[in-house]
């Protein structure tokens, strides 16, 4: 009974550490490396899972050991080439006769015309491309490693009945086809996994470019056509003083418009912070509350504040700005009918807390999650880059953003920023 249990256990520690072995080469190292320092990896995983099949065999009743260690050898050489193959049936020849293990002769006749019978099969293996050729090789490679160990056994073990041979030749035969077939088709799933992950990070690389260049296009292109339209105009002989004001004033109004929309993009792209400073934070807000007071009064919202005095945080006062504008006046236009934005600062432990809060349309947890996101707005005009560049901002400074949203009632941002001690006209270097 003992010896069951310790056959059970060894199979099972067997077929944990060639499995642990070649998913973590093929998952973790075979992309990650130069291709020499990927093959030297791969044989040592290899080596490592033929030693370790040794070091714990598998016996029967009769004393006979199904050779599981042959697994990772087979596996090895057919992903790893030829000199894989040599090297790894060197590693298992060496190592059976440091254990002295009996007919080693036998062993070296088997595992060299197993080794040409690799050699042979490695380069259809590896051109194949679907799992199911590769497979089918690994099949005919696992044949001639059992057929060749059974044609030596019957020439050179003639004290074995029938019957012993079956038994042998059917135990080596179904272990190493299951182990061979099932870890092919695990290496190869795993690797197509990373394959299909990489290319969707690819493609959706592409398609954000794609976007962005095309969103560039249309956010300004359209201002420069007005200012193009206008120039243009300028040239008209007859046109009054009065006319050509006010024509320059329209072009000048389409580059600003231009300007802005290049200088979103490009806080986007470099979020980085320049001449950052100690910003006291409860004054930025009043300022920011009166610079957008008009705005909203113009769109029926009022703004009402709840500041804490002796607040700072370290940053680039106009990143700062640019980044509560934006969030104060999405809240002002989710309100469409006119309501209530609210404003909060305060402290709690080392972070400086703003919340803006608004009564509008609010958003649903899809909407939520896309936030941040390039190009994903709730409105009917806009490109999305504000908020966009409100989190590259608030990330740059260290800070974090939470939104609570619910359709109909509202919106909470809330925006953590690392609060720094008061250093009066000091600034960060």
């Amino acid at each position: 009974m003992s010896s069951l249990s310790d056959n059970i256990q060894n199979l099972l520690l067997n077929i944990f550490i060639v499995h642990f072995c070649f998913t973590f080469y093929f998952k973790f190292i075979e992309r990650k490396t130069t291709p020499f320092t990927s093959k030297v990896m791969f044989t040592l995983v290899s080596a490592i899972s033929i030693i370790f099949c040794m070091s714990f065999p598998i016996i029967n009743s009769a004393g006979h050991t199904p050779d599981f260690r042959q697994i990772p050898l087979i596996i090895g050489a057919l992903y790893g080439g030829r000199r894989v193959a040599i090297i790894l049936t060197i590693v298992m020849l060496t190592y059976r006769f440091y254990l002295e293990t009996p007919y080693f002769g036998t062993a070296l006749l088997i595992y060299s015309l197993f080794l040409v019978s690799i050699i042979f099969i490695i380069p259809f293996f590896q051109h194949a491309v679907t799992i199911r050729q590769k497979v089918q090789f690994a099949v005919i490679a696992a044949l001639f490693a059992s057929c060749s160990r059974m044609a030596l056994m019957f020439l050179f073990e003639s004290e074995k009945t029938d019957v012993e041979y079956l038994v042998v030749f059917i135990t080596t035969l179904l272990t190493q086809l299951i182990g061979v077939v099932s870890f092919v088709m695990i290496n190869e799933r795993t690797r197509q996994s990373a394959l299909l992950s990489k290319e969707i990070l690819k493609l959706e690389k592409l398609r954000t470019v794609s976007e962005l260049a095309a969103s560039i296009s249309h956010e300004v292109r359209n201002p420069l056509t007005v200012t193009k339209g206008f120039v243009q105009l300028l040239r008209e002989p007859d046109l009054s003083d009065e006319e050509k004001g006010l024509y320059a004033e329209t072009a000048l109004e389409a580059l600003d418009k231009a300007e802005a929309t290049i200088t979103e993009y490009l806080t986007f792209a470099k979020p980085s912070l320049e001449n950052v400073k100690i910003l006291d934070l409860h004054q930025e807000i009043i300022h920011m509350g009166n610079f957008v007071d008009s705005y909203a009064a113009m769109n029926s919202v009022e703004i009402e504040m709840n500041l804490s005095a002796d607040i700072h945080i370290a940053g680039e006062d106009k990143k700062v700005h640019q980044c509560l504008i934006n969030v104060i006046k999405n809240g002002i236009e989710a309100m469409p009918n006119g309501g209530t934005l609210r404003i909060d600062l305060c402290r709690a432990s080392n972070n400086a807390i703003v919340t803006i809060t608004d009564t509008g349309i609010g958003m649903n947890k899809e909407q939520i999650e896309r936030l941040g996101n390039p190009f994903f707005t709730t409105k009917d005009i806009g490109t999305g880059l504000g908020t966009m560049v409100v989190y590259s901002i608030v990330k740059a400074m260290g800070g974090k953003i939470k939104v609570d949203s619910e359709v109909g009632k509202g919106t909470r941002f809330t925006i953590l920023f690392p609060a720094v001690e008061h250093t009066p006209e000091e600034a960060i270097k």
